[in-house]
């Protein structure tokens, strides 16, 4: 066998490798329970076991990592994100930085959808920290922890803080030394962080983060318009002596000029009890709850 179909049967064997390694990575990483439906996690890949000793990658690193993120964008594209789905997707992207540390749109994209689990939170600031230290003079990366920490923390003061830091940093909006001063002397209404949401997604260009940015524009709106129903309910209650059957009542009676729009799409509903809820969305934001 001469020297050149050694090089090509070399490469052959290299890409055989990889595909390995990155099938591998979707096969073992959980099972299911019989006796209780659980999922729980396996060991972790191949994939995830070279990403923490990437000297081992053998001058394929920038090609493990886009393995990693495609996967991560795979995971980050189910329209129902399950507690699993979560912790898989911080997996991925700890795998990704660990490969390539300069690939930056993990960080940020993947930080953003981390963020909307309030259980994964802590996460989405991990890397968005990550990308920090690889970037230190990118205001994204403060800017989008104090987002964290506002919306999905519910941290007025973290945010503000780490907004005033990005805000410091050359190349940044005009507009975030005001959003800053804002989360830092402002409750957490329900209509402020609307405001917030607004002013920050129309500086946003990217199509990804802006989608990601516009679903928390419809959880807040959700919430928004349950409190406020919740309290006309209440209104009614004092006034009739019981809740209403329909929030159309709340209507007739003159309490609200009309229901609002459910932004997803579905119907906000009574329940018995008074409580209210949207038929697309299972549940609350707490970060906007009355404590």
């Amino acid at each position: 066998m001469n020297e050149a179909s050694r090089g090509a049967w070399g490469w052959v064997a290299a890409f055989a490798l990889l595909v390995s390694i990155g099938f591998s990575w979707r096969l073992l990483p959980s099972r299911a329970l019989p006796e209780s439906g659980r999922e729980v996690r396996e060991r972790p890949g191949l994939l995830a076991a070279v990403s923490r000793r990437p000297e081992f990658a053998f001058g394929f690193r920038n090609v493990l990592a886009d393995v990693a993120w495609l996967e991560g964008v795979q995971v980050a594209g189910n329209r129902k994100m399950t507690r699993w789905d979560y912790d898989r997707l911080y997996e991925l992207l700890d795998g990704v930085s660990n490969f390539d540390p300069k690939f930056e749109i993990p960080y940020l994209l993947g930080g953003l959808v981390l963020g909307e689990s309030p259980d994964h939170a802590q996460k989405a600031l991990e890397v968005f920290e990550r990308g920090k230290k690889e970037y230190p003079a990118d205001w994204r990366f403060p800017f989008y922890m104090g987002f964290t920490y506002y919306f999905s923390l519910g941290d007025a003061v973290a945010g503000g803080r780490a907004t005033a830091e990005a805000a410091r940093l050359p190349g940044s909006p005009a507009y975030l030394p005001g959003l800053a001063s804002r989360m830092l002397s402002e409750a957490r209404e329900p209509e402020v962080a609307l405001s917030l949401l607004a002013s920050i997604v129309r500086q946003e260009s990217d199509p990804a983060r802006r989608a990601v940015l516009s679903r928390r524009i419809r959880e807040v709106t959700v919430e928004r318009d349950l409190q406020a129903l919740e309290r006309a309910v209440e209104t009614y209650r004092e006034k009739m002596g019981t809740v209403p059957r329909d929030l159309s009542d709340l209507v007739r009676a003159g309490i609200l000029p009309g229901i609002p729009e459910e932004p997803n799409g579905g119907r906000y509903l009574v329940e018995p009890g008074g409580k209210v809820r949207s038929d697309r969305v299972s549940q609350r934001l707490r970060v906007f709850q009355k404590k």
